[in-house]
């Protein structure tokens, strides 16, 4: 009876720690956008427009060079522009078929007392999508193709509330922050703006700040009594650059 009894309780662990397994190996692979797709959902917050992010510093390169690679890239409307000894290449191709526009820039300084080159790819879409770590997928997949190793990609996702009472944009950036188990470190209060940069568990890049780091960042602004209030979740990036 007890051999039955022991062969019973190794049966219940192997189960449980399968479904355990099973739950740890699905949250690390949810993606970013996703996590920021279902707090807004769950917060009842309409989403309006998504983006990623992706960047590799490179070689300084000419701007012959750099015309040579975006004739890898066809499928792209490219202008060129030059501006305070900076060179930018931007190519723009709207996907039509996925209702998404991706978006290729290849930047370069023309001096020699600040060299540097880097690559973005950026691609953004509207409204909400179906399947969200797909799309983090088939992103990382294409920049992978362009940066011809993994990199960081940064995420982004624009939402809207309908009439929210006066006082109570602080209470739902705090619900937000919950729900990411975030930590905030820096946070900035007037009375229809409210920014929040925090450092949440589920996601391991960051960016330092003066005292902490940081990865993620969740903002709320409202347009007035009666008027929608602009949510915004991302993990931080340099928004100058882009």
């Amino acid at each position: 009876m007890k051999k039955r009894e022991m062969m019973i309780v190794a049966i219940l662990l192997i189960i449980g720690w399968n479904m355990l397994a099973s739950h740890i190996d699905a949250k690390e692979n949810r993606s970013k956008l996703d996590f920021m797709a279902n707090a807004m959902e769950s917060h009842d917050i309409s989403i309006n427009d998504w983006s990623l992010y992706s960047k590799k510093t490179v070689d300084k390169k000419s701007i012959e060079e750099v015309k040579h690679f975006t004739k890898q890239y066809r499928q792209y409307t490219w202008t060129y522009e030059t501006e305070d000894d900076v060179y930018k290449a931007i190519g723009v191709y709207h996907n039509n078929d996925k209702d998404l526009t991706e978006k290729l820039q290849f930047i370069t300084t023309l001096t020699n007392d600040h060299t540097q080159s880097y690559i973005l790819y950026e691609v953004k879409g509207v409204s909400a999508q179906n399947d969200w770590n797909n799309l983090t997928d088939t992103f990382n997949k294409q920049a992978f193709d362009i940066f011809r190793e993994e990199t960081t990609t940064f995420a982004c996702l624009t939402g809207s509330i309908d009439d929210m009472m006066k006082g109570v944009l602080n209470q739902k950036s705090n619900e937000l922050l919950k729900y990411f188990h975030a930590e905030t470190i820096e946070e900035l209060q007037e009375d229809q703006f409210v920014s929040v940069s925090a450092k949440t568990p589920l996601w391991e890049d960051f960016i330092p700040t003066t005292d902490d780091n940081m990865n993620m960042q969740i903002s709320l602004r409202s347009d007035g009594l009666g008027a929608k209030t602009t949510v915004v979740i991302g993990t931080p990036i340099i928004t100058s650059e882009y």
